[in-house]
């Protein structure tokens, strides 16, 4: 399992996860938030937490929900290490895309910042076969319009943003998936985040540190020094006086299972 590309660089990524997770833990705060208005308190049914990295939604679920039961998934077995014991939580290292749990045994799924990794169809195919009918699922993933700053950079640089970023889904596919799937949205939301950095090195460091710096092809050369300092340039032009932005587009979506 170890071999997948994207596990390697999460697994790399997983003793600074934490520090470099500012944005992964805002967004996870305002899905938990969501769902604590749309949930009692003494919700007692099976919650998954699918792409649970570290542990922190697991932390918040158990604060939020003390009398429910608590999965995590997560295919990074150095995530998962860094996970604390503390918790009533059993976390077990998986794929999303194939979920070693049972038919209709998860009352509510969420998942916040983990399926632009996955094929959407093929995640939403297994959640909906995890969960049980009238069930719901909560979601919060990236898609198309996230590091529109560094791709308008390495444009500027005239270098292929393609070639050195990741191409994350169109909000369309993944509204589209849902509708062909059967499993009806209830709301569908998708709004830019942006961080903000002192330098370029600084920025790209935090991209890194949530795992997300895997090249489309594993063969595709480093920046030169020369294509570097254009690069840096060019971001520079995008300096604010709160420092170099980095947007995320973050699409929230609720659903229920028939």
């Amino acid at each position: 399992m170890s071999t997948h590309p994207v596990r390697q660089s999460f697994n790399r990524a997983a003793s600074v996860y934490e520090a470099s997770a500012r944005l992964q833990q805002q967004v996870a705060d305002q899905l938990i938030q969501d769902m604590h208005a749309a949930l009692p308190s003494n919700f007692t049914g099976h919650i998954l937490d699918a792409g649970c990295g570290t542990g922190y939604c697991l932390h918040q679920l158990q604060r939020t929900y003390p009398d429910a039961t608590l999965l995590g998934v997560d295919f990074a077995e150095a995530m998962l290490e860094q996970y604390s014991s503390a918790s009533d939580a059993l976390a077990i290292n998986g794929d999303l895309e194939h979920l070693p749990l049972a038919n209709a045994s998860i009352d509510l799924y969420m998942s916040s910042l983990a399926w632009q990794w996955c094929h959407v169809g093929h995640a939403l195919d297994e959640a909906m076969r995890v969960l049980k009918p009238g069930a719901h699922l909560w979601l919060t993933t990236l898609v198309d319009g996230t590091f529109h700053e560094m791709a308008s950079a390495f444009r500027s640089a005239e270098l292929s943003p393609a070639a050195h970023l990741l191409a994350m889904p169109q909000e369309t596919t993944v509204r589209d998936a849902f509708q062909q799937s059967g499993m009806p949205l209830i709301t569908a939301r998708c709004q830019p985040v942006t961080t903000w950095h002192a330098d370029f090195n600084t920025l790209r460091h935090s991209i890194r540190g949530v795992g997300a710096n895997r090249l489309p092809s594993a063969q595709q050369a480093p920046l030169d020094r020369a294509a570097r300092s254009r690069l840096i340039e060019a971001y520079e032009a995008l300096r604010s006086p709160r420092g170099l932005p980095l947007t995320y587009n973050v699409l929230t979506i609720h659903a229920q299972h028939n």
